[in-house]
C-alpha cells in the first residue's frame, strides 16, 4: 500500500539555476517529494521564450530574486539542498560565497557550472548544449552521410547533468540520515553531463584513427538499423542478441543468410566487419519489398523488436504513452491548460507525482525569506571529518544486461556501493560478446567497479543462493522482459519476504500495461517510437531517420533509475521497508523530448533536424573551416570561416565574445588537461580512460576497477556458503531493454 507522500518528503530544496539541467534536477526533486522554492532572475519564469520551464519548474514555489541576498541568506540556511550555477543570469555559487554564505552550513550544495569548476572552454560561460556535444567528441561519432560532425537536435548532456545532479544530492543525504561524515559540496557540471552520456566514448588513444562509421545515419549493424519500406516511410529492425539475430532473419526470409559461409551459421559473425555492408544491402533489398505496416505486424509476431519510425508531435497521444501515466493535463495560475509528460520515475510506495503546474507569477523572494526555519549547524571546533562516498556500506545487486541495468548498478558504485554483477551461465551477458569482450569500450565502461558471480536462477539451487545474496542487499537491479520476475520467482515481493528493506529497481522499455506491454525493446526502438529519430533526421522521408549513436533512453534511464533507487533508500528510514521502483525507456524518451513536447498557448512548433545536421540556426551550429570543424552558439556570426584555420575562428571568436569550440574527435581528448586535472579522464598508457563522475571537493578515491571478468568473484559465493553455478545449464531468461 502507497504512504501517498513522496521519497523526499520534508526535504528542502532552494534552486537557483538558470537554463536546463538545473531546472530539470529541481524538477526531479519536486517530483519526487522534495519543498522545491525556485528563484528566478528579474523577468524568469515560463514564458514563450521559455516553454520548456512549464515543464521542468512544475511542483515548485517561484520566487524572484533582488540585489538583497539578505532573504536569500535566510532560505540558504533553512535547505538541506542548494542547487546553483556558476554563471549567469540569477544568483551565482560566487554570488553566495562573497555574501559569506559557506557550503555544508548546513545545505549541500551542487554546484551546476556549464562545464567544470574553473576555465570553461568558450567564452562567456553559460550553458551550452551544442558547444559540451562537440567539445567532448560526440558530435564526430555520431553516423552521418558524409562524415563530418552532426548537431544532436536535443540536449542529451544537460538532462544527463541534472539527473546526475539530483541523484548526487540524494545520496548525500542518505549519508547524513546514516550519521555518517557527508559531503558539503558536490560538483556535477555539464562536462559530467557529457561523459556520463556516452562513457565507452571516453577510451580513447592519442593516435587512434578517426573512422567513419559504416551504415550511414540509419545505424551500422545490418541486424540493428532503419530500413526503408516500400511505401516510402522507415522501419527500425532491432534483432540485437544472438537469439533475436536468427528469429528476425527467419521472420523477414532471410534465415538462408546465415547458411553463407561468410557467416558460418554463426550470428554473432553478423557484427563483424566484412559482413555489414553486404548483409546490409541484402537486407535493404528484403524491407523494400513491402509496407511498414506489414513488416511491424510480421515482426511482432514472431517477437522480434521492431518498431515504426514516427514523427515526435503524436508522441504524448500514443496509447503506451497514456497507460503509463506519462500524459497528464494540469491548469496553471494564468488560467493555460498545459499538457506535458508526467512523473518520469515508478515508486510503489511513496509515489513521485506533478501536483501542480509551474506558475507563471512569482512573489519577492523576501515573502518567501521565512518560509524554512533555520536547519542546525554543529558549532564544534573540531574539524569535520573527511567524507567518503555517500553509498559506500550498502549493497547492490546487478541481474541487468546489455546498458540500462548494468550502468545503473554502475553509478550507484560510482556513489560508493558495493556493485556485484550476477550473471546467466554459461556466458553471462550478451554485451561481453557482442561489444568485444572484456577490454571492449561498451562492457568495459558500463560494468566497471562491479564484481561477478554465476548464477542460474532457474535452477532451484542457483535461486535459493540468490536469495541468501538478497538478505545482504540494499538494492537489487534488473531489465529483464516484464514476466521474466514472476516466472523465476524472484519479483519484488519474494524477495521483500527474505529481506524487507530491500529496493528492487526494474528498467524495461515499456512497462507492464499497455499496448506494448511486455513487449521486448531496446534504446533505438524507443528512439524510434517517439519522434526522435524522425526528428534529428528531418522531416525529409527520403533522408534516413538518424539512430543516434549516443545510446541515449538507456543512459537516461540508468541515471533516473539510480535517482529511483536512492530516492527509494532515503524514504526506508522513514517508512521502515523497501519498495519497488519501475522505469521505461519511454519514460526517457519524454524527458529529452520535454521541451518539445509541452503544450501550451504560445508554444512554438516541434524543431526540427535534418541530413547530417549542422544545427539549429546560423548562430547556433556546426561550421567548416579550412583544417576542421568548429561549433558556435551566440552572435555574431563569423565570415569567411571557411577559409580560416580552426585556430583562427577561435581565436576572433574569443576576441568578439562568441562561445565557440573545436569540434573534437576523440582522439583529441587524451590531450585535454583541464578533464585529467579533474578527473573525468585519467591517463592510461598512450591514451586516456574514464576517471570518476562524482566529483567532491575534498575526496579522493582510487582509480575505477576494470570490468569483472565472467564470474571473477565466485570466492563471494564461498563466502556466503553458496555452491557455485558456474557449470550450470543456462535456461531462456529474455532480455527486455539495451
Amino acid at each position: 500500500m502507497s504512504t501517498q507522500e513522496g521519497a523526499l518528503a520534508g526535504v528542502r530544496v532552494l534552486d537557483l539555476t538558470t537554463g536546463v539541467a538545473g531546472p530539470v534536477a529541481g524538477m526531479l526533486l519536486a517530483d519526487l517529494g522534495a519543498d522545491v522554492v525556485k528563484v528566478h532572475p528579474p523577468g524568469g519564469g515560463p514564458s514563450a521564450a521559455e516553454p520548456a520551464l512549464h515543464v521542468w519548474d512544475r511542483n515548485k514555489t517561484s520566487a524572484i530574486a533582488s540585489e538583497d541576498l539578505g532573504p536569500l541568506a535566510r532560505l540558504v540556511e533553512g535547505a538541506d539542498v542548494v542547487l546553483v550555477s556558476t554563471s549567469g543570469p540569477g544568483v551565482t555559487y560566487e554570488a553566495l560565497l562573497g555574501y559569506g554564505l559557506s557550503p555544508g552550513r548546513p545545505a549541500v550544495w551542487i554546484v551546476m557550472p556549464p562545464y567544470l569548476l574553473g576555465k570553461t572552454p568558450w567564452a562567456g560561460g553559460r550553458e551550452s548544449a551544442g558547444l559540451l556535444f562537440a567539445w567532448l567528441g560526440h558530435a564526430w561519432n555520431q553516423g552521418s552521410y558524409d562524415d563530418v560532425p552532426v548537431d544532436c537536435l536535443y540536449p542529451v548532456a544537460l538532462h544527463m547533468q541534472g539527473i546526475w545532479a539530483a541523484t548526487t544530492a540524494i545520496a548525500v543525504l542518505i549519508a547524513r540520515q546514516l550519521g555518517r561524515p557527508s559531503a558539503s559540496m558536490v560538483v556535477a557540471g555539464g562536462a559530467h553531463g557529457g561523459v556520463l552520456v556516452a562513457p565507452g566514448g571516453f577510451v580513447t588513444s592519442r593516435d587512434e584513427p578517426h573512422v567513419h562509421r559504416p551504415g550511414g545515419p540509419g545505424g551500422a549493424l545490418p541486424n540493428y538499423r532503419c530500413y526503408r519500406c516500400s511505401d516510402g516511410t522507415w522501419v527500425f529492425f532491432g534483432a540485437f542478441t544472438a537469439a533475436f539475430i536468427r528469429r528476425g532473419l527467419a521472420a523477414v526470409g532471410a534465415g538462408h543468410l546465415l547458411d553463407d559461409p561468410r557467416l558460418g551459421g554463426d550470428p554473432d559473425r553478423v557484427r563483424q566487419p566484412e559482413n555489414l555492408g553486404w548483409l546490409t544491402r541484402e537486407l535493404d533489398q528484403i524491407f523494400a519489398r513491402r509496407t511498414r505496416a506489414e513488416w511491424v505486424e510480421l515482426l511482432e509476431a514472431a517477437d522480434v523488436p521492431v518498431a515504426p519510425v514516427l514523427g515526435s508531435d503524436g508522441w504524448l497521444d500514443h496509447p503506451q504513452v497514456a497507460a503509463m501515466g506519462l500524459r497528464i493535463q494540469l491548469r496553471n495560475d494564468a488560467g493555460d491548460d498545459v499538457v506535458m509528460p508526467g512523473a518520469f520515475v515508478g515508486l510503489s510506495e511513496t509515489p513521485a507525482s506533478v501536483r501542480t503546474a509551474a506558475s507563471t507569477r512569482h512573489q519577492p523572494v523576501a515573502e518567501l525569506a521565512d518560509r524554512w526555519s533555520p536547519r542546525s549547524v554543529s558549532t564544534s571546533d573540531a574539524p569535520d571529518p573527511l567524507p567518503g562516498p555517500p553509498l559506500a556500506g550498502l549493497r547492490v545487486l546487478d541481474l541487468g544486461t546489455i546498458i540500462a541495468g548494468p550502468y545503473l548498478a554502475t553509478l550507484l558504485a560510482e556513489l560508493g556501493a558495493d556493485a556485484v554483477k550476477v550473471e546467466r551461465p554459461p556466458g553471462g551477458d550478451e554485451f561481453r560478446v557482442a561489444h568485444g569482450g572484456r577490454g571492449g569500450v561498451g562492457f568495459s565502461v558500463y560494468n566497471r567497479d562491479q564484481r561477478s558471480v554465476l548464477l542460474d536462477l532457474a535452477d532451484p539451487d542457483g535461486r535459493a543462493a540468490y536469495l541468501r545474496l538478497v538478505s545482504t542487499a540494499d538494492v537489487v537491479v534488473d531489465n529483464y522482459r516484464p514476466g521474466v520476475l514472476g516466472r523465476l520467482g524472484i519479483g519484488h515481493a519474494d524477495l521483500a519476504a527474505v529481506n524487507p528493506r530491500v529496493t528492487t529497481v526494474s528498467i524495461s522499455a515499456f512497462g507492464e500495461s499497455g499496448p506494448l506491454g511486455r513487449r521486448p525493446g531496446f534504446d533505438p526502438i524507443v528512439q524510434a517510437l517517439s519522434g526522435i529519430m524522425r526528428s534529428q533526421g528531418g522531416p525529409d522521408e527520403a533522408n534516413s531517420p538518424v539512430f543516434l549513436t549516443v545510446p541515449i533512453n538507456d543512459v537516461l534511464a540508468a541515471g533516473l533509475g539510480a535517482l529511483g533507487a536512492c530516492a527509494a533508500l532515503y524514504a526506508r528510514e522513514r517508512i521502515g521497508r523497501g519498495q519497488q521502483v519501475t522505469m521505461t525507456l519511454c519514460a526517457s524518451s519524454c524527458l529529452l523530448q520535454s521541451g518539445n513536447l509541452i503544450r501550451v498557448a504560445g508554444h512554438a512548433p516541434l524543431p526540427q533536424g535534418g541530413r547530417d545536421f549542422p544545427g539549429p540556426e546560423p548562430m547556433n551550429r556546426l561550421y567548416a573551416a579550412a583544417d576542421g570543424w568548429v561549433r558556435v552558439d551566440g552572435p555574431p556570426v563569423l565570415e569567411e570561416i571557411g577559409s580560416l584555420t580552426v585556430a583562427e575562428v577561435l581565436d576572433r571568436a574569443a576576441r568578439a565574445g562568441v562561445p565557440a569550440v573545436r569540434a573534437r574527435q576523440l582522439h583529441e581528448l587524451a590531450d585535454d588537461e583541464q578533464l585529467i586535472r579533474h578527473d573525468l579522464l585519467r591517463v592510461a598508457g598512450d591514451g586516456v580512460t574514464p576517471g570518476r563522475w562524482l566529483q567532491i571537493p575534498g575526496l579522493d578515491r582510487p582509480p575505477p576497477r576494470d570490468a569483472p571478468a565472467l564470474n571473477e568473484h565466485a570466492d563471494l559465493l564461498r563466502e556466503a556458503r553458496l555452491p557455485s553455478q558456474a557449470s550450470a545449464v543456462a535456461r531462456d531468461m529474455p532480455l527486455n531493454t539495451g
